[in-house]
């Protein structure tokens, strides 16, 4: 057994095949170089548009995103890639659809290992959501996407929700499109207990150019708070071309910024799919992260791919 904190425990099952992108498999040893690497996707989205009433995200306009995307779909992306797990990220605003994709999943919690919630902070009946969702040991977090009062938005109820959420050992993803990384820089010094994960690489546009002096600073202002995570997921989104582009020279410099500043211990894989599907197909997604991150070996590796994940989200492994 892997010793982990959380009291959830799920089982981690090694897949092998010839399609695997990271490690190879046939090793005696499970320390053996050769043996494949564990993959948890942290950051991929489940919803049924055939659902009477709807879906508040995607939009009927998007034709590449707006079908059933649900576990079967992702098994299937599992199988082909050797991916082993996944944490499911909620994107939409209604509270019911927290418990819609738990139940979604509950017959398969070797590969579903938890839910990033979407709950209204600040809000009168935060406390009693929070309360309600977090006994389900699957409901590992929220991730804070609106921002109701834009600027007004850090209110005293926002405050005592966030500590309330570190008070739980709960997690908080931010998505960087109505916040950005002073925001982040601000929550982390506010609740040094908090667990924070920056979603998508910051959420910046690349352009395959060098890195912009000021994104650098402001990112290592942010990793300088150990409670400060980042997550290496929705490169060919961010790219802003579709279909993105494929050569890991494209994505290097804003790869080089985020793996300085946050190093091997505070580094997570996420794919964010299906929206990975404008930029091309999932395995050249994952392919290009590989190919970056490989040659500062196995250890940096299993870190990325699936300890720091376990570590920040509170998952246990049990491998088999």
């Amino acid at each position: 057994m892997i010793n982990m904190s959380s009291s959830t425990r799920v089982r981690l099952t090694l897949f092998c095949s010839t399609a695997t992108l990271l490690f190879g498999c046939g090793a005696e040893k499970p320390t053996s170089e050769t043996d494949p690497i564990p993959v948890i996707d942290t950051h991929i989205h489940l919803y049924d548009t055939n659902r009477s009433e709807g879906v508040p995200w995607p939009p009927t306009s998007d034709k590449v995103l707006y079908r059933p995307v649900l576990s079967q779909h992702f098994d299937a992306i599992c199988e082909a890639n050797d991916v082993t797990a996944t944490v499911i990220v909620e994107a939409s605003d209604r509270v019911e659809d927290n418990q819609w994709a738990l139940d979604l999943v509950k017959h398969n919690p070797e590969r579903y290992l938890g839910l990033v919630g979407n709950l209204p902070i600040g809000t009168d009946e935060f406390t009693e959501l929070l309360n309600r969702f977090a006994k389900d040991k699957r409901f590992v977090g929220l991730r804070m996407r609106q921002r109701p009062g834009d600027e007004n938005f850090f209110t005293a109820a926002v405050w005592r929700n966030l500590q309330l959420l570190a008070d739980k050992e709960l997690t908080l993803d931010v998505l960087l499109s109505n916040f950005d990384l002073a925001d982040v820089s601000m929550i982390a010094s506010r609740v040094p207990t908090l667990k924070i994960l920056i979603n998508h690489l910051t959420g910046l546009t690349i352009t395959g150019d060098p890195a912009d002096a000021n994104w650098s600073a402001a990112v290592k202002k942010a990793a300088a708070h150990p409670n400060v995570y980042c997550k290496v997921s929705g490169i060919f989104q961010r790219s802003g071309q579709s279909p993105a582009p494929k050569e890991v020279s494209y994505y290097a410099p804003i790869f080089k910024v985020v793996y300085e500043a946050f190093g091997e211990d505070r580094i997570i894989y996420g794919s964010n799919w299906p929206v990975t599907d404008r930029g091309g197909k999932y395995e050249e997604q994952l392919g290009v992260i590989n190919e970056f991150f490989k040659p500062m070996g196995r250890p940096t590796l299993e870190k990325l791919y699936w300890k720091n994940a376990s570590k920040f989200y509170g998952v246990e492994l049990v491998a088999h």
